[in-house]
């Protein structure tokens, strides 16, 4: 079972950047029907559909290119839910890990869905916002499913299991909001950095960027350019907020030391991610840069969703007691051990 969990994870590795790269290089519509393209199985048995789409719309959405970005994407999507549906056959047949297998499957229903709806409503930016969160959570379950519940547990005080709770809920809004900026081509909306045109509270709109105002719009309708402005700016938001919770974790679960490797991983895939960001909008989005903070954005989550399920939160008096006393133990050494304690200097 395990062995097929880490296949699983592999493809999602592969799946998930070549999903953000078939939505970046203008191909989501490369064949506009699903599951085929136009009904066949493959580009070359729809070369001449796609010839005639050519010929009506030169520039438009389908060619040749596109047309297999986009069915390679389906192809190793159907490959990794076929690698799902075998993994809950096992776990039903042993009668081991069911409620997770099941978990997984339901997800995986869910994001085919998503994935039909994405093309066949014309990338509605709220499809495709769902459809690239419930992904990357859906890697992030594989990845703790393959490796992640094999780690040792560690027993926290609760506060900092809620701190890193909320890290993970910040990240899912984090991806959220990126994946609605760029469905909705707001990646440039602000230019320059740190301020936003020029401005650190720039015109915006803040009530038309949220996701319902289309729907309240009478559907399908593209976002005026301030929310579009709103939208880049709560992600900048968002960002300095997720950074402070980041740093608040870290500082809170250092004592643990079996967890500093995870903390410094965390750490330094942040610090990446930020520059990564930034680039983004000096660079004008170039698409390596905009993959990579894509493929960060979908560890960054691993990551957190990883170091929360180590985390064994302690109710009762006792053991909070214990781990208080654990955590006082490294500072009362490091009293006795000041130079200037044994010299009898600074003031003893």
């Amino acid at each position: 079972m395990r062995k097929l969990l880490c296949l699983a994870v592999v493809l999602a590795v592969v799946l998930l950047p070549l999903g953000a790269y078939v939505r970046l290089s203008q191909a989501g519509l490369g064949c506009p029907d699903w599951p085929g393209c136009y009904g066949r199985l493959s580009p070359v048995h729809a070369a001449a559909e796609i010839a005639h789409a050519m010929q009506l719309q030169p520039d438009g959405p389908v060619s040749p290119d596109k047309a297999w970005k986009e069915m390679t994407h389906r192809y190793l999507a159907g490959v990794l839910g076929m690698l799902v549906l075998g993994y809950w056959w096992q776990a039903w047949r042993q009668r081991q890990r069911l409620a997770a297998a099941s978990l997984l499957l339901v997800l995986l229903l869910l994001q085919a869905t998503l994935g039909m709806l994405t093309v066949t409503l014309q990338l509605r930016p709220l499809v495709v916002t769902t459809h690239l969160l419930l992904g990357m959570s859906l890697f992030a379950l594989l990845l703790r499913e393959a490796i992640g519940r094999y780690q040792p547990r560690v027993a926290v005080l609760p506060s900092p299991w809620r701190l890193a709770a909320l890290l993970v809920l910040l990240l899912l809004g984090q991806i959220a909001l990126g994946g609605w900026m760029a469905a909705n081509q707001a990646a440039l909306a602000c230019q320059g950095f740190p301020r936003c045109n020029g401005n650190w509270w720039p015109d915006m709109q803040l009530a038309a960027a949220l996701p319902g105002w289309p729907l309240a719009a009478g559907g399908h309708v593209a976002l005026p350019a301030a929310a579009l402005v709103a939208v880049h700016w709560l992600h900048r938001v968002g960002a300095l907020l997720l950074l402070c919770v980041l740093v608040a974790v870290i500082w809170r679960l250092w004592c643990y030391s079996a967890l500093r490797r995870n903390l410094c991983l965390l750490g330094l895939l942040a610090g990446l991610q930020l520059l990564l960001g930034i680039a983004n909008v000096l660079w004008l989005r170039p698409l390596p840069v905009a993959l990579a903070h894509h493929v960060l954005a979908m560890l960054l989550l691993a990551l957190a969703l990883g170091l929360l399920c180590r985390l064994q939160p302690v109710a009762s008096w006792r053991g909070r007691i214990a781990i208080r006393e654990r955590q006082a133990q490294p500072a009362a050494i490091l009293v006795r051990n000041w130079p200037g304690k044994r010299s009898g200097m600074h003031g003893e």
